[in-house]
């Protein structure tokens, strides 16, 4: 190169040494960009393994293949930022007032998902995707590890205490403010239902059956629902199992024999437990609950009953069935109309209510339409 090419070279490249060296020197800030917007970067969030996982963007396109939808939405009042929704879902959502809640689930493209593969999701459609965030359970994670997907968060089976959920929620979305007040007025309703459901002398034994199989809740996956019910005088006869959720058949049902039966709340497709089924089936005529008529579906909430919005409706449903005699000052209606009006900013219509309810499927429980039905003002 020639003398008077290389002084043209270092004229070039000299400001552009000296201003990097400044910016190191002086801890200068990127330049902006030309538009005047600065290069975004999403929030520092604590996943429910307990990684801290910088996401590489503000989460505005969010990739849920769990049933923590429901508790994402309850956090963020939109489902805006949902990209995809796993296939399973889109029966609840449609049977249950989730849907009414947030119609812009039904416009949603459908996630590809194999559950009979190890990988259980396509990591091709997470890439193709871009999330901002994905939120997928621990164990389904080996794919996204692989790739060294960053805007994974991992989700952990919890046994159906939602508070390490709830605060990856609100770290990810910025919304703490929302959780920690969804939270205090959890803590506030559960505290009334507890004290409202008296002295307990004998708690009354009670049993929920799962699926079709006749599984049953119990410890270690139900524990939060098994100290719930405890708290209003009730016992899980399926606690003293220690395999997850019971896996038990209908002898071992003969032989706990409840007092009363739920069915779980759940409403998917595969999913056909119905209490007239329960009470015509021969192999059960011999329960205290079906002979009491003591079976009763569970409430058709917008998340399965789970999390600080419903659980606390959930224990005083469950209250009023185990004694339902006492006195009571809490009205159930009421209060589902004024947790759906305070968390969603959604007025319940009566109808909605009764779905809620489940009031036809278990009209001809015991006691059900005294409890739960309409009463005139």
């Amino acid at each position: 190169m020639r003398w008077f090419e290389k002084i043209r070279v270092l004229a070039v490249l000299l400001p552009f040494s000296l201003l990097c060296l400044a910016a190191i020197l002086f801890g200068l800030s990127p330049a902006p960009r030309q538009d005047g917007a600065v290069s975004p970067r999403g929030p520092t969030v604590t996943d429910m393994t307990d990684r801290t996982v910088t996401l590489p963007e503000p989460a505005n396109r969010v990739f849920i293949l769990t049933p923590i939808l429901w508790h994402y939405l309850s956090v963020t009042m939109t489902d805006e930022p949902i990209v995809k929704i796993p296939p399973y879902m889109v029966h609840e959502f449609r049977a249950s007032v989730l849907g009414r809640l947030f119609p812009g689930l039904e416009q949603k493209d459908l996630a590809f998902t194999d559950f009979s593969g190890p990988a259980l999701i396509s990591v091709e459609e997470l890439l193709w995707t871009k999330p901002d965030a994905a939120l997928i359970w621990d164990y389904m994670s080996r794919g996204p590890d692989e790739v060294n997907l960053q805007s994974l968060l991992k989700v952990r089976a919890d046994g159906g205490d939602k508070t390490k959920l709830f605060n990856m929620l609100g770290q990810m979305t910025g919304l703490e403010e929302r959780v920690a007040r969804i939270w205090e007025r959890h803590h506030e309703l559960r505290g009334r239902v507890v004290a409202d459901s008296g002295e307990c002398l004998e708690p009354v034994s009670a049993a929920v059956i799962g699926t079709s199989g006749f599984t049953l809740w119990g410890p270690p996956s139900q524990r939060h629902f098994t100290d719930n019910l405890q708290a209003v005088c009730g016992r899980n006869v399926a606690a003293g199992f220690a395999s997850a959720n019971g896996t038990l058949n209908i002898e071992n049902l003969l032989a706990l024999d409840p007092e009363v039966i739920w069915l779980n709340p759940y409403v998917l497709e595969q999913t056909d437990l119905r209490v007239e089924s329960i009470y015509e089936d021969p192999r059960l005529e011999g329960l205290k609950a079906v002979r009491n008529r003591r079976v009763y579906h569970m409430p058709l909430g917008a998340s399965r009953l789970e999390g600080p919005v419903e659980v606390p409706l959930s224990i005083l449903w469950q209250s009023l069935i185990l004694r339902p005699s006492r006195p009571t000052a809490l009205d159930m209606r009421e209060e589902i109309q004024k947790t759906y009006l305070d968390v969603y900013g959604y007025k319940l219509s009566e109808a909605e209510v009764d779905n809620w309810l489940r009031m036809e499927e278990n009209s001809n429980s015991v006691e059900y339409l005294k409890l739960f039905g309409k009463r005139e003002r």
